[in-house]
């Protein structure tokens, strides 16, 4: 059944986003420093695009990085826990940064209404390209022989089922944040 085994693998994601969030926002000044200053080259110039262009753009690079996420996992697995633990250790160093400089309640607020259906749409997606990734390996293995074709349309469907409407509402209260509450931003 795999909604169990999805599951089992949501469930180790979550517990590696959780170690990855802590190990980003224990990590040392100076990574920390250089990944925030790198973080903020690549998404400063969106905070300027207008509201529109700013809602599909974080859209598409959220609903677009997390369908390559599942996809890939059937290269073993591999990039749906570097991913989990990479946007873990980054939002770590992140909401560190941010509660420096405004206070750790100012930057949950900028953070945690959108983070939550975010990091919750990127579970759903890792978890079922983890799925793909030991199926795939159980299928080189000789173990299954069930074709991958079926698994993988079921993992796309539940992640347009499931996913992409949580990076939807992301989106959106994430671009109504940036537009009318700025002040709310962690930088």
């Amino acid at each position: 059944m795999p909604e169990r085994t999805v599951l089992r693998h949501a469930v180790f994601l979550a517990a590696l986003f959780a170690a990855a969030v802590l190990a980003g926002a224990l990590a040392p000044p100076s990574f920390r420093g250089e990944l925030v200053e790198t973080f903020l080259a690549l998404v400063g110039p969106g905070f300027d695009l207008p509201g529109g262009e700013l809602f599909l753009l974080i859209l598409l690079n959220n609903t677009v990085g997390a369908l390559l996420v599942l996809l890939f996992g059937l290269l073993f697995g591999v990039l749906p826990v570097l991913s989990v633990a990479g946007n873990g250790l980054l939002l770590g160093v992140i909401y560190r940064h941010a509660g420096g400089i405004a206070g750790y309640g100012k930057a949950a607020l900028g953070i945690l209404p959108h983070g939550i259906f975010e990091i919750l749409a990127l579970l759903v997606a890792a978890s079922h390209g983890m799925w793909l990734g030991a199926a795939f390996l159980r299928r080189i293995r000789r173990q299954e022989q069930e074709p991958l074709g079926g698994k993988v349309v079921h993992a796309v469907r539940r992640y347009f089922a499931i996913a992409f409407p949580l990076f939807v509402i992301a989106a959106a209260i994430e671009t109504a944040t940036i537009l009318w509450f700025p002040h709310t931003l962690p930088f």
